[in-house]
């Protein structure tokens, strides 16, 4: 029982946390009402999905040349790396509104979609870095999930209150 949750963790929750991310942030960028931040977001939506592509094409290039890596998908874990995604997921949802200004929404949703896309590409067929991915998703996941337990807002009305919308 114990290795069913084992591996339903590391197969399914890991890589549904990563779609989930990009489903949420597609999500932010259609829903934005203001116009010009809307084109921003989508902008920096897309960015990050090229960006993602030019760099899936250089490093799977390099592969069929060289072969891929045979790696297991589960390459350990490290509680220190887990421990500091939590602190940053909660510092980042805690006063990354406050401190940024309204024109680094496009950069910050590119590098989110990027990361995410790469994140699980690399996960799922390359597993170079599965203990960092692992650690950190883990971590940052529980950063998250710590800020809106410790506040009683929504998603909605935190973004509400971080002026996305």
């Amino acid at each position: 029982m114990l290795e069913s949750i084992f591996y339903f963790i590391v197969w399914v929750f890991v890589p549904t946390i990563l779609i989930l991310t990009l489903w949420a942030v597609g999500t932010i960028t259609g829903n934005i009402e203001d116009e010009r931040r809307q084109r921003i977001a989508k902008a920096g939506f897309w960015g990050g999905f090229m960006l993602f592509i030019i760099v899936m094409l250089y490093q799977v290039s390099a592969f069929i040349v060289a072969g891929f890596p045979e790696h297991e998908i589960f390459g350990g874990f490290d509680i220190w790396l887990a421990l500091m995604g939590g602190v940053i997921g909660l510092v980042s949802f805690s006063v990354g509104g406050k401190i940024l200004s309204q024109s680094a929404v496009g950069w910050i949703i590119l590098v989110i979609i990027f990361l995410s896309f790469y994140a699980l590409l690399h996960y799922l067929f390359i597993r170079t870095y599965n203990e960092l991915l692992l650690s950190m998703i883990a971590g940052l996941t529980f950063g998250v999930f710590a800020f809106f337990a410790s506040s009683p807002a929504t998603i909605k009305e935190f973004l509400k209150s971080q002026s996305l919308e």
